[in-house]
């Protein structure tokens, strides 16, 4: 199975249910609640969509990459992003875990903020990898298993000792393991049954689709009139002086 999914994973130590409030400060000024479905459907949502859920004590951001690729792709050193910096006001003592994958190129990424302070990211394709800070617990899992070559990681697959990885091809391994830091289950198995078929997200349509607002019939009509009636104020005027130039 092909993996596309962009998720921001943070630890909801106070239950924040405030998800109008959350979406203002990520960025979003224009946005409605559309519906509400199943992590199953909203792990990779339709475009200019963004999906929210609470699991296992953490609050999920289904991004489709709107947030995520500033963070993971485009941030080169270990500073925050803006949309990181609104997430550490309103979570100022939280862990926050992002990750992030795309199937079709080899592409996973990930990073991990503790007490306001990105302290590890690292992104990679099958043609680059860019990584800052030290790795953390669930990486050295997979790294262990790993032998060197020319310079190259590699991993041996556990059911064929012929056949061998690199790094880019573990996109799965790397992506779920550590979401699973903080979902204590991993995505691509059926540990994770209960989260992908009974856990509620509500999805908010973004300002790019919304319906334009209507304008206030009221106050159109208020405008007409007062221009009717300067109209008929300056014609009555142009007749008087008329009258008293042809007198």
């Amino acid at each position: 199975m092909g993996w596309n999914t962009s998720l921001i994973i943070v630890e909801n130590k106070d239950n924040y249910s405030d998800e109008n409030k959350l979406l203002r400060s990520l960025g979003f000024e224009h946005f409605e609640l559309a519906e509400q479905t199943t992590f199953e459907k909203i792990l990779n949502p339709e475009k200019n969509k963004i999906g929210i859920g609470h699991y296992n004590g953490n609050l999920i951001i289904c991004d489709g990459y709107v947030l995520t690729n500033k963070s993971i792709g485009e941030n080169k050193n270990l500073n925050l992003v803006d949309y990181e910096k609104s997430l550490v006001e309103l979570f100022p003592k939280s862990e926050i875990i992002t990750v992030s994958c795309v199937s079709s190129v080899n592409f996973h990424g990930y990073s991990l903020i503790q007490d306001g302070e990105k302290i590890r990211i690292k992104f990679i394709d099958s043609e680059m990898k860019q990584e800052y800070g030290n790795r953390f617990e669930e990486e050295n899992v997979i790294y262990d298993r790993a032998y060197a070559k020319d310079g190259e990681l590699f991993w041996i697959d556990e059911n064929n000792e012929d056949e061998t990885y690199t790094e880019d091809q573990l996109l799965e391994d790397f992506t779920f393991k550590i979401a699973k830091r903080r979902l204590k289950v991993q995505i691509d198995t059926v540990e994770s049954d209960n989260l992908f078929e009974n856990t509620v997200f509500n999805v908010f349509q973004l300002d790019a689709t919304l319906k334009k607002p209507k304008k206030n019939k009221t106050q159109s009509q208020k405008v007409n009139w007062k221009k009717y009636v300067l109209l008929a104020l300056l014609m009555i005027l142009v007749k008087i002086i008329f009258r008293f130039i042809y007198k």
